[in-house]
């Protein structure tokens, strides 16, 4: 998988590098938000305690009621500031039904480079300018095989100082994609192989919950840490993995999962149990899903440059890493 971003070799760490770097930004607007917030409630406590001032040389009484108004005030006020704030940084997102499972050959692998990119530009239910689709395209060698013309033109355009020719090139990207999208639209079903180059790796058994979760940041739901866990690097450590995503295409486009975090396979026969457990580290999946939902991140209103795709999972299979043999299926 010589065009795959998800390489074995490539570490966790360099896994979770892409997460941060997709999340990082949240985080960041995290802080924004509350740099916002605090001058505003500022502003109007400071105004309230001016307005409050004669009153409360007659009437100390009437002073504590107007300060306990104005912190009031002042609450409402910064609570609005943070919803507006997060609307503005909040995805733009539309979702989408499970179709029910289909047979197994219908649905699109993950890992190809055209998949993610095609599936996002065929569902997302906002416009996009040829220069927002042509610039997403900046680093299109990944999908110089998958899509020779679509790279060309993409390389082209990299390459010419020509504002004219930019511009004209833009928009035969912006056509071409349109046409790619319109063949993968029908499409709503993804699957997912772990091999050499994608490992995927289950927990060990819940003795409790009779069954195994998958141990991987492709499958957790969790988006941030909190501050108890952010305290030091210990707590840190211990806290469960935030989602990372693949790339196996263009720079800007990213697949993951969502709602993988719930699944558990439960294998409540002990000698299937034991089986699993002692292969833990050769087995290989095949997860297939349908597409839940495509995401543009937002700054202030405005898109960012990143897409995701996100699968919902539908069946899991546990393969025999030596023979392909099909050992367990859970269907969720």
């Amino acid at each position: 998988m010589a065009q795959h971003h998800f390489r074995r070799r490539q570490s966790d760490r360099k896994l979770i590098g892409i997460f941060f770097m997709v999340v990082g930004q949240k985080l960041v607007l995290g802080r924004l938000m509350l740099a916002l917030a605090v001058p505003v409630g500022s502003l109007l406590l400071a105004g309230c305690g001016a307005e409050s001032g004669t009153s409360s040389a007659k009437d100390p009484q009437a002073k504590q009621v107007s300060d306990k108004s104005g912190s009031a005030d002042t609450k409402v006020a910064d609570e609005a500031v943070m919803q507006q704030l997060a609307q503005e940084n909040a995805p733009r997102t539309v979702s989408f039904k499970n179709p029910g499972m289909s047979d197994l050959g219908a649905y699109l692998d993950a890992k190809q480079p055209m998949t993610t990119f095609n599936l996002y530009n065929s569902k997302r239910d906002w416009d996009e300018s040829g220069e927002d689709i042509a610039e997403s395209l900046a680093d299109p060698f990944k999908i110089r095989e998958a899509s020779p013309e679509l790279y060309r033109l993409a390389s082209e355009r990299q390459s010419t100082q020509d504002s004219f020719k930019k511009k004209e090139l833009a928009t035969a990207l912006s056509a071409l994609v349109a046409e790619e999208a319109g063949k993968a639209n029908p499409h709503n079903l993804v699957k997912l192989s772990s091999d050499q180059w994608t490992p995927i790796s289950l927990g060990s058994y819940d003795q409790q919950a009779k069954g195994f979760r998958i141990d991987n940041c492709l499958f957790s739901d969790k988006l941030e840490y909190t501050d108890a866990e952010k305290r030091n690097a210990t707590t840190m450590d211990a806290a469960p993995k935030l989602r990372c995503y693949l790339n196996p295409g263009p720079t800007t486009y990213f697949i993951g999962f969502q709602g993988g975090s719930e699944v558990l396979l439960d294998v409540p026969d002990q000698a299937l149990a034991r089986e699993i457990e002692a292969h833990r580290d050769t087995i290989r999946m095949d997860i297939y899903g349908f597409v839940k939902s495509v995401e543009r991140e937002r700054f202030a209103g405005e898109f960012g440059p990143q897409r995701f795709v996100l699968i919902a999972p539908q069946r899991i299979d546990l393969k025999d890493g030596t023979t392909g043999k099909i050992i367990y299926t859970k269907n969720i």
